[in-house]
């Protein structure tokens, strides 16, 4: 009890008691949301895995059947519980994007998380921030996609060549590294 009364006033509150048992409370949620949120990334080199995407007007396609190189961007618009930050980042990146679409660099394919279907993916395309977005966001089964690709936690980006393999993946990516890996490649 000596050694307590020679500890500063805030100490003997945050230690006493209960708040012992709090913090370690919050300490285990972070470590559980931590570990819940790490993606299991496909593998630099690696196949990647067919996926069969839906554009706006009800064409499906499959992304390996794209034969030039392809940036493939695993998109969560913001909900109280995401990140706000990293998606309002890609969001800004969007027209970078597209333009590496426009000028024949990459096809550039958005999977945005919860429009898995034509109706939901022409709501979102409706809205004046993705309106001009048509041909670059798609809907998809977003529960198998995340799947097959080891994503979790959206967002996500993928290069893929040519070829099908991954040449490149990151949780924050840049139109400007893309294009440096591209030509890289």
């Amino acid at each position: 009890m000596a050694a307590d009364k020679n500890k500063p006033p805030y100490l003997r509150r945050i230690f006493a008691g209960k708040n012992i048992y709090i913090f370690a409370l919050v300490a285990f949620a972070f470590a559980f949301l931590n570990i819940y949120r790490l993606n299991n990334p496909l593998e630099i080199g690696s196949t990647a895995p067919e996926l069969t995407v839906t554009a706006y007007n009800g064409e499906s396609f499959k992304i390996n059947e794209i034969l030039s190189p392809k940036v493939v961007i695993f998109y969560k618009k913001h909900t109280y519980f995401s990140n706000y930050i990293i998606n309002k980042t890609y969001k800004r990146a969007l027209p970078a994007f597209k333009i590496l679409q426009d000028k024949g660099i990459a096809q550039v394919i958005v999977i945005a998380q919860g429009y898995d279907n034509t109706k939901e993916l022409n709501n979102l395309l409706g809205e004046d921030d993705y309106s001009n977005y048509k041909n670059i966001i798609f809907a998809a089964d977003t529960k198998t996609a995340g799947k097959k690709y080891g994503i979790r936690s959206w967002p996500h980006l993928y290069v893929i060549s040519s070829d099908n393999r991954v040449i490149y993946e990151t949780k924050i990516g840049s139109a400007d590294k893309v294009q440096q890996i591209l030509w890289r490649d």
